[in-house]
């Protein structure tokens, strides 16, 4: 499971607990739209370790046909930490330059 403590006190867990489950015991991952929510939330300290994490874990279970959908979530989530993160370091070197 992938973790991280947000701005506001809350905890991000990446399956969050307990698993929802379908049909066929696939593991169903959180919407694409409450994950883009959430990244701002996260410090920037923590967005690339972060997205390392999410990175690691769908690698770890690559293989796990129960973890489909949350391996792929996990993929866009530390796509969009990243990409985050590049936006934040960019604005940092706008305003050193300027």
């Amino acid at each position: 499971m992938s973790s991280v403590r947000l701005t506001d006190g809350r905890v991000l867990h990446i399956p969050g607990a307990p698993f929802v489950l379908d049909s066929h015991s696939v593991i169903m991952a959180p919407a694409d739209n409450a994950l883009a929510e959430l990244v701002p939330l996260i410090p920037a300290d923590d967005l690339l370790l972060f997205a390392g994490r999410l990175v690691t874990g769908a690698r770890k279970r690559r293989r796990e046909p129960k973890y489909a959908e949350v391996n792929a979530a996990r993929l866009k989530l530390a796509r969009l930490c990243i990409d985050h993160a590049l936006a934040e370091w960019s604005a940092v070197q706008v305003a050193t330059d300027a």
